[in-house]
């Protein structure tokens, strides 16, 4: 459960466009240390047992994070520019977002866009103290 939560948090990170080098590091960590198969899967778990997924909703769900999973990896991999890359990421993330707000619930959609702000939060946080220790 832990790893599920760890690995979310970095996914999430994702859609921060942050410059701090700690959370870029982070980002570079994680794209290269999961595939999109892997990420897919953790994000569907986590999303199963935080939004209270329906059957009918799993399915969708995970092939929506199957898709943008692999779109993230091409947009990571495509991008050279540090600034170019994050603005294509941020991009595939909105389209994520909204292909998700078709199939979630509109109360499920608002826990998932409240968990999306507390970790990339969380994760400015983090990277804050990492510039000052």
């Amino acid at each position: 459960m832990k790893k599920i939560t760890f690995v979310t948090v970095l996914l999430f990170s994702l859609l921060a466009v942050c410059s701090a080098s700690f959370a870029q590091e982070k980002l570079d960590e994680f794209m290269t240390q999961t595939s999109p198969e892997e990420r897919a899967q953790m994000q569907t778990e986590y999303m199963k047992e935080n939004l209270s997924l329906t059957g009918m909703q799993l399915p969708l769900v995970s092939e929506i994070n199957l898709a943008y999973s692999k779109k993230m990896q091409a947009a990571y991999e495509g991008e050279t520019g540090k600034f170019k890359r994050l603005k294509k990421l941020k991009s595939v993330a909105d389209e994520k977002d909204s292909a998700l707000k078709k199939v979630l619930e509109p109360t499920q959609y608002e826990l998932y866009t409240r968990n999306k702000e507390a970790m990339k939060e969380k994760l400015k946080a983090r990277a804050k103290e990492k510039r000052k220790g």
